[in-house]
């Protein structure tokens, strides 16, 4: 399973990093509060806090997913990013598991479990030879 398609490792990168940019940084970085709502969190009364750490997050995405496009171009950093990649969504899934398990969090975000085990795995499947 891990590497079976390494050869489009390069696409599944640029694949991967206009995805993030488009569902996670970009709208984390310019409307975070909005973007919540859409995913049916309670926004604080002074939403201050939390645009400030949704636009954090959006920065730290778009920077990854920039680096993910480039390195899509270089086959020598693949492996790095994609084990980066890897770290992180595992660290989501857990992230989105322990706010499961502690009911802390709106059903969508429940949901986006399946999401991060499928990015996973489609991570395992285009890792590149290294």
């Amino acid at each position: 399973m891990i590497g079976i398609w390494q050869t489009y490792a390069g696409t599944y990168l640029v694949v991967a990093g206009i995805a993030m940019l488009a569902a996670f940084g970009l709208p984390l970085l310019m409307v975070p509060l909005s973007w919540a709502r859409l995913l049916r969190w309670e926004i604080p009364a002074s939403g201050q806090l939390a645009t400030f750490l949704g636009r954090s997050l959006g920065v730290f995405l778009c920077v990854f997913a920039a680096y993910a496009i480039k390195a899509a171009l270089m086959p020598a950093a693949q492996p790095f990013v994609f084990e980066l990649m890897l770290w992180l969504l595992v660290a989501m899934l857990a992230l989105h598991i322990y706010g499961a398990l502690r009911k802390a969090q709106p059903i969508t975000e429940t949901i986006e479990i399946a999401l991060w085990v499928v990015l996973i795995l489609a991570t395992l499947a285009f890792w590149p030879a290294a």
